[in-house]
This record gives C-alpha cells, structure tokens and sequence, in this order.
C-alpha cells in the first residue's frame, strides 16, 4: 500500500537507531505515520510504502517500510523548495525562476542551467549552487528507488549512497558485495540478496570471499579469535551453497591477500580475521619483550617491610612474594579471588613507587571499576579510554580499531586492575600505548567471567608460563569470616555452595516456580530487607540475573521492581520513550560508549560516558525535552530524548554488566535458563559481586548445575600459542 502526503510535524525522531513519528497531510486528511527515517523536514513531500496499522495505545497508524522524496509537483511547492533550500535565493527569485520555466522548471536546472542567467537575482555562484543540489537530490533518491527493490530501507540506502555517491546504482550493478566495503555495518545476508536477484553466480569470487568473512565474524560472536578451519568450512557450504572445494579455494585466496591467517593449534588448521591475528600478535611481541628486560631495585625487601609497618599490615610471605615480583620485573601479574589480598598489594606498591619516587598511572577497563579502585585506594585510576584518550569510534568496528592512534602512556608503571574484562583489541591498543621501558603491572581473577570482546588475554598469558605471576590463594582473616568469600571460592574449585539459616551474610531462600521467585524478590524489596538490616534499599542493593528476557530477566524485574521503589507520583515527572517509562530517581544504566558526551566535576569539562555506567534521574525537563542523570555522585549529564535509548533501567541488571563492580547487598535469581549461560564462572562472578549480603533465590538444583557446567571457559584464541612461539623463536 503506498500513500503521498506532505510533512506537516515531526512529533518524535530517535537519532540514534532513526525510529520517528510523522504527522502527513495526505489531501485534507492527517495521517501518523511510523518507521525509520533519515534527512526528513517539515514540508518535504514523500511516497510512503507499508500498511496500516493499529497501535494499542497511539490508535491508527500508518507504519511504513521505505519512502522517498517526491520533487515538488505545484508551483508554489516549487517555489517554497528552491528558496528554503538553495543559499543566497529568497523566494522572490525563486518565483522569477518558475514563473519563467513553468513546468520545464526542474529539467532547466539539472540540464540546461545557462538559460537561468536570463533571471533576475541569479548569478554563477547560486546556479551552480542549485544544479548542484538537484542533481544530488535525484541521483540520491533514485538510489533510494533502486535499493528499495531489494528490501533495503531507505535509511540504509542513504547511509550507502553518502558512502558510495552517485555512482552507487552502476557499483551495486556490477558487484553488490563491494558494498560491504564502504558499510561495514551492512549484513551479508542483505547484500546477498541483492546478489541473488541480480543474477550474481554462487561462486563468484566476491561473493565467496565475504561471505567468509562474514561467516568467521559470525562463528568468533561468542569471544574466540579463531575458529577450526573444518568448521569454518562446514558453515560456509551451508551459507554460501557451494562445495568444499570451493570454499577451500577462497579460504586461500583470503589468507594469501592477509585477509584470514592459518595458524596450526593444536595439531588443527585454525582461521583468524586478519585484525584478530594481529592483535594477539602485537601483544605477544610486547609482552615478549617486556619479559626479556631486567630490573634492580635496591634494598626491596627494607622498603617491603616499610609499607607493611606504615599501613599496619601484617604482609604474608604470599603477599609479599607478589609485591616483590611485580617491582622486580618489567611485566607481571597477580591473580586470585576475593579476599586473598589484591587491593593490599596494590596499596603497597603504590607506596613503594611514591618512596622511589616513580611516576605510575593506575587504570581499570570499565568506569565503575575504576571508581572502585580509587575508592579502595586512595588514589585516582582512569579507565583505559580515557588513559588512551580512545574516542569517537565505532566500537564494533574491530578493523578499525586494530589501527587506532591512542595517546603514549608517559608514566614509567601502569597498573591495569581488573584485567580479566580485557578483550584482544582492548589490550592490543594498551600495548600501543606503553614504550619497551614502560613497567606493567596486571592484576585481575582469572577465574571471573571473561571479557564481553573477543579473547582471553588474562587467561591465555598465565597459561603461556611466560609472565611471572603469582596466584593468590590464602583467605585472609577477616574474608575468612564471610560465607559469601568461603563460598565463592567453593564454587570456583567445583564444589556446591553451604548455605547457613544464621550468623552468615550468604542466604538461600528456595522456591518452586518462576512467580515464586519474582514474589520473594518483591517481597524483599518492599519491606523485609529493611526490616533486617540497614541500607538505602535504592543506593545499596543491586538485582543481578544471569539474562535480560524471560520473567526473571532485567527487562521484566526492571519493571516490577521500578513501581515498588519508584512509583509513579504526582511529585515526580516523567517520560515515555519506546514504551518505556523513564521517571524521576530512577535507577539507570548506560549501555553504550558515548565518547562524546560532555560533563563537569568541580569546574572542570570532560567527555565520555560508558557502557556500565550507573546513576539516577535528577530531574526530567519536559518543555525542552531533556533528561539528566548524575552517575558516581559527581558528574551530571544531559540527554536529549531521542538520547534515552542509551539508557536502561538498572534496579535489575545481568551478571555480565556488573563485572568489576561491587554492591554493598545483591538478590540474585536463579531459576531457569539457557543452559549453555548457566556456567560456573558466572555464578561465582555473581557471588563476588556482593560486599555485605549475598542473597540467592531459586533452585538448588539449577545452583549446582551451574557449578559442574565449565562450558564459557573454552574460548579458542591465539595468544598463548603466539607467545610461545616467540619467545623460542630468538
């Protein structure tokens, strides 16, 4: 079903993922069209293809699947066109210019602009101007026309005429797949049915060829750098509709042009992306390197025995052993679970550092975690992208990101706390940073979830026996007395959890059915938690579920908890977004890397908000429609609404995002799932995660099959290889 009309209103429009809301005079009627738009304005004319609908809450709809952009048909449209859109020509000229040319008006422009020095008011400089524009405008539109026929939208199809230009219709002809180049965000899958349709052989070289690298992105989603070739192969006959022999070919042919790379693990042929191979090969020779250098320190175990005696602590023989290797060596690493003293090692050699007088920078990935180590040591830590100074990226981008420029690190020792979340490309571009004379310090749990990017540095470089690391294992004393630190580290030895009924800070509360467990979480909430401790229920407790659909998901927790402890109130705004309703005080995370977004603390102006981040809506401004959240206690920052898709609850959030963050209380559901999610190690991040309380409702049953299940912790990657092979290779 198609419909014309003219733009009257654009009541909403999302920047960020294009969703907007129009309000067309279609004749003398007004219809609410929705759908994805780009580069619409009030009083454009369009062509709109899609159906009516009927929304629950908005009424009758028109939700349109592409559009496009009408040149105008009347003179007066004409007239309006030439003057809101050519600089320099009011609509006096513009009216000159019509009423001259009538209806041959547009042809005039675009293909005989001489005759328009005839007109009065127009001279060279604006009748290029115009021609300009026209030209652009059909050549864009007609584009749109033509991609259109292929499912494309027309958002999409003008992100790839801005990225291809006017010759876009006879590129995509010729070869559609070399589209995948200028977009990277394009799927495969939408590009090879314009192949298809276009008569395009199966095995064409173009087509084989990304189709690879689209399937080798596909099967490495789930954080290996790598795949087996065999199984590389296997999804490609599948996808690709070829034979083996075909795919074998073109799988050559990439790794001869260094696209792919075949590096033989295990006694098996495994396939990288180019940017992944190189990545893990930049940090092996730097880490390589780093191993090779010797330091000296002087009178270690004098100025060990200090720190101890000015901080009133009592180092271990472990500790102090883990102090002593990390300021004897030019890379090290400390690893262990909670409890077992990591902060305290990092205090001391911070205070040795200050007595040598070395200059050194602590840093952690995410913002929280940075947060987290400043509080626990007294100094500042910065997250690896504001050390880096890494901005206005495409995150998902990983080419791109493999090249990336990032500021030097000056300091002689950097510190990198909680480097279990570090991916490949993450750590490749801190290895970019530091000079051959920078000292490394990494400490992070091995055994926590590993990072969301692709990879397992932390893991891949203790397990290449290269680094010297220590591993800490003692609990001490007052760790010892908590049931939640005794009993994470039970889990991760592969043991179930004991759970007490008194004088512990580890609770398990069973229950038989789904609404069960949501019952007993707001039942917890509303008022039995309050009544057995004190906390700000709002500030000091966090719910953490292993997924983000299903009933006992973020999305569904996020809505019961949010009208428990945020209820809708006469005294507090609010707005709704996306079916979404964002409230003040609300609990809110964001989801995104926003390098861009700029806030102050104390006078001075910084940039960047991360993904992970966690505050609360000050106050919602509803005439400008704007948004602010302050996060930390310290930086307040604005969103526009069409900015709120950034933002998610966060009374309830996954175990995944709350990695290198601790909450004084956890609730933690667990009662059903995905199997394969269901593992031991993001069960004992889930413990770790609580300083106080750690509560546990669900099945037993599903506890101890998370504990036997190690499925997550079979990454294949390429860096413990790497590093081997170069530190034999001198």
């Amino acid at each position: 079903m198609k419909i014309e009309g003219k733009v009257a209103t654009i009541i909403f429009k999302n920047d960020t993922n294009n969703w907007t809301v129009l309000l067309v005079k279609n004749n003398k009627e007004y219809i609410t069209c929705v759908g994805d738009t780009d580069e619409v304005d009030v009083d454009d004319e369009l062509e709109f293809e899609g159906e009516m609908v009927n929304h629950k809450v908005y009424g009758e709809q028109f939700k349109f699947s592409s559009y496009k952009k009408i040149l105008p048909r009347t003179s007066s449209a004409l007239i309006s066109y030439i003057a809101d859109n050519i600089s320099g020509v009011g609509k006096k000229t513009a009216r000159n210019i019509v009423n001259e040319f009538g209806e041959d008006t547009v042809n005039i422009i675009r293909f005989n602009p001489d005759k328009l020095y005839d007109v009065k008011g127009l001279n060279a400089d604006k009748i290029e101007r115009m021609t300009e524009f026209f030209n652009t405008e059909w050549e864009k539109w007609n584009t749109i026309e033509f991609l259109s026929q292929f499912q494309i939208s027309t958002v999409v199809a003008n992100r790839i005429y801005q990225a291809v230009g006017k010759d876009t219709i006879d590129i995509v002809k010729e070869n559609p797949y070399s589209l995948l180049g200028f977009i990277r965000a394009l799927d495969f899958k939408v590009v090879d049915e314009i192949g298809r349709k276009l008569g395009i052989a199966l095995n064409n070289k173009e087509r084989l060829d990304n189709g690879i690298i689209y399937a080798i992105n596909k099967i490495t989603e789930f954080g290996h750098t790598c795949v087996e070739k065999e199984n590389l192969i296997s999804y490609c006959i599948e996808l690709l509709e070829v034979d083996d022999a075909e795919i074998s070919q073109a799988i050559t042919r990439l790794v001869l042009d260094e696209k792919l790379y075949i590096d033989k693990i295990d006694m098996k042929d495994m396939v990288f992306r180019q940017s992944m191979y190189k990545a893990e090969e930049n940090i092996a020779r730097c880490v390589v390197e780093h191993t090779r250098q010797e330091i000296k320190i002087k009178n270690l175990d004098k100025l060990i025995d200090m720190v101890s005696k000015n901080n009133d602590i009592a180092l271990s023989l472990e500790q102090q052993n883990a102090i002593s290797t990390c300021l004897s060596n030019m890379i090290s690493i400390v690893t262990g679970g909670p409890g077992t003293g990591k902060t305290t090692i990092i205090k001391c050699i911070i205070d040795i550092l200050e007595e040598q007088k070395q200059d050194y920078v602590l840093c952690a990935p995410t913002g929280r975690a940075a947060k987290r180590i400043t509080q626990t040591t007294g100094k500042e830590a910065k997250t690896l992208h504001r050390l880096l100074e890494i901005s206005k990226i495409d995150d998902n981008d990983i080419d791109m990101f493999l090249d990336y420029q990032v500021k030097p690190i000056d300091e002689a020792v950097v510190i990198i706390d909680e480097a279990s979340m570090i991916d490949v490309m993450m750590m490749n571009n801190l290895v970019k940073g530091v000079k051959p004379t920078t000292q490394i310090i990494i400490v992070g749990d091995v055994n926590q979830l590993p990072s969301v990017g692709a990879g397992s540095v932390l893991k891949d470089i203790i397990l290449s026996d290269i680094v010297p690391t220590v591993e800490l294992k003692q609990i001490y004393r007052q760790s010892a007395k908590s049931d939640i630190i005794v009993n994470a580290h039970r889990v991760n030895d592969g043991k179930y959890p004991e759970f007490k009924s008194k004088d512990t800070d580890l609770f398990f509360i069973p229950t038989k059915t789904i609404e069960e467990t949501v019952a007993e979480i707001s039942s917890l909430v509303t008022y039995r938690l309050e009544t057995y401790t004190s906390l700000d229920i709002l500030k000091d407790l966090q719910i953490l579920t292993p997924v983000k659909k299903t009933e006992l998901g973020t999305v569904q927790l996020n809505e019961v908890i949010q009208n428990i402890l945020n209820p809708k109130s006469d005294t507090k705004k609010q707005v709704e977004v996306s079916s979404k309703i964002y409230r003040e005080n609300d609990k809110v995370m964001q989801i995104v890397n926003n390098y861009d977004k700029k806030y102050s603390i104390e006078g001075k102006f910084f940039e960047g908000i991360y993904n992970g981040d966690i505050g609360y809506i000050k106050s919602i401004d509803t005439e400008n429609e704007r948004l602010y959240v302050e996060f930390d206690d310290e930086r307040l920052v604005e969103y526009d609404f069409d900015e709120l898709d950034q933002l998610e609850h966060s009374y309830a959030i996954t175990i995944h995002k709350s990695q290198g963050s601790e909450f004084d209380f956890v609730l933690l559901p667990i009662f059903t799932g995905y199997k394969k999610l269901l593992t031991r190690n993001l069960l004992y991040t889930a413990m770790t995660r609580a300083k106080k309380m750690l509560i546990i409702i669900g099945n037993r049953n599903v506890i101890n099959y998370m504990v036997d299940n190690l499925e997550s912790k079979n990454r294949k990657t390429g860096l413990k290889e790497k590093l081997e092979k170069l530190l034999y290779a001198k």
